[in-house]
């Protein structure tokens, strides 16, 4: 959840309230319109004329755009000299933040002739010194538009609602539909004729019922001969004088933002043409446009109660090293897919990719749900890491966000903030983000049936992780506060599950409620997983402090979460970094020293991962990350991080990303044994002096593990070992560079401090043992030597950092590594080895 406040606009009773730059009174605006006023909002748009005091001199730099019978603009036409002070351009103080300037009649105005065509009025606002200007989001000039369309809408001989958006028929025609409640008149302006407006566009009007709700949809079929089939376009709608885009578009074009994204992300990224139209967004159709050859047609995602997340955000995952330039894409992001499968990992989960206001984002601020955001790449990069990640063993997670949008959504546009179906004015919990969607509006769940449908069949994701779930509750269903149970909740989420299921039956649905545990159970029994996040107890743990270190959350049982219902973690995108908190507040002998730091947080992870339930790792924690996530006000900080690859360059950051890698294919390896059956655990405060441990035993296997959690010296941790012979048993991971010891007969395990150790019954799945998935490989180790027979493909050898260190198209291969975790990769076939 992200807790960036966007303040609705403040309004008036004079005007009709939108959460926008520049409202207008009347609404809308029209050729011939009388007495027109305008009012800027100074604390929308850039912001950077908020606050001023009322003896501010504030102007309106303003003209008109003129558009000709072809559809073409001339841009700016009838303004002043920048820097012109005449009073019809000053603004009246209304206010805070609020300023008027009278129009009248807007022809004579700006003195255009009846014979040119306005299709908007323009603004830059500023201060009388000029030291101050007032623009939109993104610094880009404001533009209202003129309702021109005069072509009236009318009842469809259509009985049935067509498929939302744009879809190509049988015939080669396309249909056009939005769902636009209590407006009147709508047509479909496209690049086919230039974005001209003509009355055969004019969209007719159907009233139907959905989940017992009344809507107005508009719709209109174009023949092929006007959208011929090959030929890309690009559209938006003209609703009641208003220009938006299609909610349901697929790919959109941004007329604010992409003109900055960069080439190498996607060289062939279709244009906004900026020549024929402004300050709309676009939704862009071509016939291909989501074309792609699935290779992993076969994945089998790993069991809901058996996930190892890493949780990743593309934006700083990749990107150019040692810098914080926020440069990720997907692309750079697909050659590190070895390095996850030497982690081990068997999911990645997203952060939101759908399409967001700008380019630098978290992707929290949501536009449109269809489309994918080109600041990462293609469709097809998409779909091609997706597939990557199949291939791997990997399953795929969205992040999605239902809770609020950003101001660009069309029906965010389309309506007064005040009376807008979709949306509420104020948000009924108290978790207000951006545009609190109104979840009890029949459409805005029908969208999110067909989002979750979408994803998951056009793009073959696995599931997704609802953010902020404490905001999806029915309007009046707040009345015991937002954080306790809600019926309407439960509800919600079991029918989204539901629709989930219609697609993929095993479908993860994970839940950010982190809230009432009764209500987390209810979610639990319809197969959801919720997440649970043990940050503040990890934090205290790793800088060395005992005191609120309990980590027996790690098992759901003991948070009140039904077992298997849980995705637990130390770390996500919203916690601070346990890295960061050593550094800066750890106890003295830990705070700023690599070796016990990196020790303490191996230890931490032992906790996590070797207790049952599905666990995450956010991105860079099994390297030590220590980047400060925080503002000083304890808020998150969203601006880009410095891409450190270089931490595995340090022999103890290598070493702890070696422990996860361990540690991660000890629970997969191992799936029989992690379960809650013969299953105990001492990870409380009060077991800081004597060790932490977890024990598990099943018939003949015994796995157990011993965690020192003091900062300086041995402690002896007792098991009761069924067998007395040290030769029964195996050290199957232990903290880099660390030295423990045990004596099977005296149920001893001697721990250094900081460190952890586990230990299992002979023969049980180790790191050591070749991990093979989904192929197979023909793969000997002798030492460090790897020799690999039978190759029918290219073979490639990749270290833990994603680098590649070996190759050939020989169908033998014979090589010697150092020690480390190495994934080999031949065709379809991937396995992992592990040189010690």
């Amino acid at each position: 959840m992200k807790k960036i406040i966007l303040m609705l606009a403040i309004v008036c009773a004079a005007i009709v309230a939108h959460a926008q730059v520049v409202t207008t009174s009347p609404t809308p605006l029209k050729v011939d319109s009388k007495d027109v006023e305008i009012y800027f909002h100074a604390d929308q748009g850039n912001k950077k004329m908020m606050g001023l005091p009322a003896s501010t001199e504030v102007y309106a730099h303003t003209g008109v755009n003129i558009m000709n019978e072809k559809g073409q603009i001339t841009s700016w036409k009838y303004a002043p000299d920048w820097g012109d002070n005449s009073a019809k351009y000053k603004l009246e103080y209304v206010s805070a933040n609020l300023w008027k300037l009278k129009i009248g009649d807007i022809r004579s105005y700006y003195n255009v002739p009846s014979n040119e065509n306005i299709s908007s009025l323009n603004f830059v606002f500023r201060t009388g010194d000029k030291s101050k200007e007032g623009k939109d989001v993104n610094d880009a000039d404001i533009f209202v538009e003129i309702a021109k369309f005069t072509h009236p809408s009318s009842p469809s001989s259509l009985t049935q609602v067509p498929a939302y958006g744009a879809t190509r028929n049988a015939d080669g025609s396309v249909t056009f539909c939005i769902c636009a409640p209590g407006k009147q008149d709508a047509a479909v302006v496209g690049s086919w004729n230039e974005f001209a407006y003509i009355k055969e566009q004019a969209m007719k009007y159907i009233d139907k019922e959905v989940f017992g709700q009344q809507f107005r949809y508009f719709e209109i079929t174009l023949p092929e001969s006007t959208v011929k089939k090959g030929v890309p376009f690009s559209y938006y709608y003209m609703i009641d004088g208003k220009s938006v885009g299609d909610p349901y578009a697929r790919l959109v074009l941004d007329p604010y933002s992409d003109q900055y994204i960069p080439s190498t992300t996607w060289s062939s990224m279709p244009k906004y043409p900026s020549d024929l139209v402004q300050g709309v967004m676009l939704a862009h159709y071509s016939d291909d446009l989501l074309a792609y050859n699935w290779k992993a047609t076969g994945f089998k995602a790993p069991a809901k109660d058996h996930l190892v997340i890493y949780e990743m955000l593309f934006r700083d995952f990749t990107g150019t090293e040692g810098q914080a330039k926020g440069d990720g894409t997907v692309r750079a992001a697909i050659e590190k897919i070895p390095y996850l499968k030497s982690l081990g990992v068997n999911a990645v989960e997203l952060m939101p990719i759908m399409e967001f206001n700008g380019n630098n984002s978290w992707g929290y601020n949501t536009n449109f749900y269809f489309a994918p955001d080109k600041a990462y790449g293609s469709p097809q990069d998409y779909k091609e890491f997706i597939d990557l990640c199949h291939e791997n063993g990997i399953a795929v997670i969205l992040d999605i966000v239902f809770n609020q949008s950003d101001g660009l959504h069309p029906w965010y546009q389309l309506y007064p903030a005040a009376s807008n179906p979709f949306y509420n004015a104020s948000a009924p919990h108290s978790w207000s983000v951006l545009n609190d969607w109104k979840q009890d509006n029949a459409m805005v769940e029908q969208q999110w049936q067909d989002v979750v449908k979408f994803w998951l069949s056009e793009y073959k994701v696995d599931g997704f992780r609802f953010d902020l779930v404490k905001g999806l509750g029915d309007n009046g269903s707040y009345g015991g506060g937002t954080d306790g149970y809600n019926q309407s909740r439960v509800d919600r989420m079991k029918r989204i599950h539901g629709y989930m299921k219609e697609v993929n039956p095993d479908a993860y649905h994970i839940n950010e409620l982190l809230g009432d545990a009764g209500e987390d159970n209810k979610n639990g029994e319809d197969g959801q997983l919720n997440w649970l996040q043990l940050n503040n107890q990890g934090c205290q743990y790793v800088m060395g402090f005992s005191d609120n270190s309990d980590l027996r959350g790690f098992n759901a049982p003991d948070w009140g979460r039904a077992a298997g219902t849980t995705v637990a973690f130390l770390e996500s995108h919203d916690e601070q970094r346990l890295g960061y908190k050593q550094y800066a507040f750890g106890e003295a002998s830990v705070k700023g020293k690599i070796a016990p730091s990196c020790a303490r947080l191996g230890s931490a992870a032992a906790q996590m991962l070797l207790t049952p339930g599905s666990k995450m790792i956010w991105q860079f924690q099994e390297l030590g990350n220590l980047q400060n996530t925080k503002n000083t006000d304890g808020g998150n900080n969203v601006d880009p991080k410095k891409v450190d690859w270089n931490l595995l360059n340090n022999s103890y950051r290598k070493g702890l990303m070696q422990n996860y890698a361990e540690l991660i294919n000890i629970r997969l390896a191992n799936k029989d044994i992690f379960s809650q059956t013969g299953f105990s655990m001492n990870l409380a405060a009060g077991d800081w002096y004597n060790g932490r441990k977890i024990s598990y035993k099943n018939g003949d296997k015994e796995l157990f593990v011993a965690i020192n959690p003091q900062t300086a010296g041995d402690v002896t941790v007792r098991f009761d070992f069924k067998n007395g012979s040290n030769d029964k048993y195996q050290i199957l991971s232990k903290t880099y560079n660390s030295n423990p010891s045990f004596n099977a007969a005296y149920g001893e395990v001697v721990v250094p401090a900081n460190s952890y150790v586990v230990i299992a019954s002979a023969g049980m799945s180790g790191v050591e043992d070749i991990v093979a998935a989904p192929g197979s490989l023909n793969v000997a180790v002798d030492g460090s030597h790897v020799s690999v027979t039978g190759l029918e493909a290219p073979l490639y050898i990749y270290g833990i950092n994603g680098a590649q260190v070996f190759s050939t198209s020989a169908p033998e291969a014979s090589v010697a590594l150092p020690a480390g975790v190495y994934v080999l990769r031949s065709g379809a076939a991937v396995q992992k080895i592990a040189i010690r």
